[in-house]
């Protein structure tokens, strides 16, 4: 299983470390070697992630839909269902038409003007609790998955 590992002298004079570790466990490690305990964590991560950076049009353009269900299952296990409802909604709407792949920023920015996502994006911004305390909380239940300390 990958893990990052700190020292114990590094956790206590900087606490933030274990979380640190965690985002970077999350956001540089492929899905694939991820054990199954670490998988929910990364997946709601970078739903959050691009959400946060463009919407849910961008979360769909650069992420797909290969892994929508079990998102949709991981945002359940991390107690995270207002955004699991959205998710369910937007996954309705991204599915219901056939879509091109995007090749360049100008067809981008042209998709992205046709709003259809603004108010599942705005719903998202506003449901508690946030992914990233959804995401701490994982953490917190689940350190040694994650992190270890030395």
């Amino acid at each position: 299983m990958i893990v990052r590992t700190l020292t114990k002298h590094a956790v206590e004079t900087e606490p933030w470390s274990v979380w640190n570790a965690y985002v970077n466990l999350l956001a540089m490690e492929d899905y694939r070697d991820l054990s199954p305990e670490q998988r929910p964590a990364h997946l709601v991560f970078w739903y959050e992630h691009e959400v946060q950076n463009g919407g849910h049009f961008q979360y769909f353009e650069n992420l797909g839909t290969e892994h929508l269900a079990e998102t949709i299952s991981a945002l359940e296990l991390l107690r995270a269902t207002g955004q699991q409802q959205i998710l369910r909604e937007a996954s309705e709407l991204w599915l219901s038409r056939s879509r091109p792949r995007i090749q360049t920023v100008e067809e981008f920015c042209a998709a992205e003007l046709e709003r259809e996502f603004n108010t599942l994006d705005s719903r998202f911004h506003l449901c508690t609790p946030a992914l990233v305390d959804c995401l701490e909380t994982y953490l917190n239940d689940h350190q040694s998955s994650f992190v270890r300390i030395e």
